[in-house]
This record gives C-alpha cells, sequence and structure tokens, in this order.
C-alpha cells in the first residue's frame, strides 16, 4: 500500500499508524496480529459508518475463503487490544448480524493551508489556439475582464 493512502490516527490513548504498522497507547506499542490490526485500519478509515461483514473480509483477507466466525475472532483481538467492551463500546461496536462500526472520538483534521490572498495562479493551460486568458486569475482570485468578450 503506497504512503499517501495510509491512515494515521489518534484517538483516546491511541495512536493507530498504518504506514509503519503500529498500534501504540500512551506511546508505548501495543502487540496487535496483522489481521486484526487490518481490521482495525479498515474500519477506522471510516469512522461513524457501517462496514459490513463481507467488506471487512474482502478488505482483510482479499479473496480467501473464510468464515465470519475467523472475523468474530479478530475483531475481539481488536477489542482486547484497545480494552474495549463489546457490551459498553468505545471504539468498535457491532451491529447485529451486519457489521461493524468504528465509533472513536477522533479529532478533526487540521485545516489546509490556504493560498495566500492577492496571489495569481493558472486554473489550467487552455489548449493551443485558444484564448490564453480564459484560463487565468488576476490577482485576489478575479479573472481578468478580457478573458470573456468576444464570448457569446
Amino acid at each position: 500500500m503506497g504512503q499517501a493512502n495510509t491512515l494515521k490516527l489518534r484517538f483516546g490513548a491511541f495512536e493507530l499508524d498504518e504506514a509503519d504498522a503500529r498500534l501504540r497507547r500512551d506511546g508505548r506499542p501495543v502487540a496487535l496480529a496483522p489481521k486484526a490490526f487490518g481490521v482495525l485500519c479498515a474500519l477506522a478509515r471510516q469512522p461513524g459508518v457501517l462496514v459490513t461483514k463481507n467488506a471487512l473480509l474482502d478488505a482483510v483477507w482479499g479473496h480467501q475463503h473464510v468464515s465470519e466466525s475467523v472475523l468474530k475472532t479478530t475483531i475481539s483481538q481488536v477489542r482486547a487490544a484497545l480494552a474495549d467492551d463489546a457490551a459498553s463500546p468505545r471504539f468498535i461496536e457491532t451491529a447485529s448480524r451486519l457489521g461493524y462500526r468504528f465509533i472513536a472520538e477522533v479529532p478533526a483534521p487540521e485545516p489546509e493551508a490556504r493560498p495566500r490572498l492577492g496571489a495569481a495562479r493558472i486554473l489550467h493551460r487552455p489548449a493551443r489556439g485558444h484564448d490564453s486568458t480564459a484560463g487565468r486569475l488576476e490577482a485576489g482570485g478575479r479573472r481578468p475582464a478580457t478573458a470573456d468578450l468576444g464570448r457569446g
């Protein structure tokens, strides 16, 4: 899996780092089998969303034929590593007969850096023979007045 798509997430006392294949609690590594780690990552990618059993089996075991009991055992391993309780979950909730949901409170991502006001940038390059000002912006994010001249 490419670094650009890897998950790095903090929840509760835990930090999940998919690129480093580690789960940490208060900075200390927590032992977790590879399939259990994969299930945790698959759930954590979609916080608050029900992930079906079949989707988890496909995501973690691929096209291998495994039973739902394997998934149930793996979810138990994840819960044990997180000190979570199925009866009153803090991190992984069971949707009976359907699948599982990652319910941990996850901090909102940092806002992306925005370009400075007054910075000009080209949105796209026009094809040869087209008006070269049509795809450009003036300082402040406005299109030049001449860009729309001659257009009907």
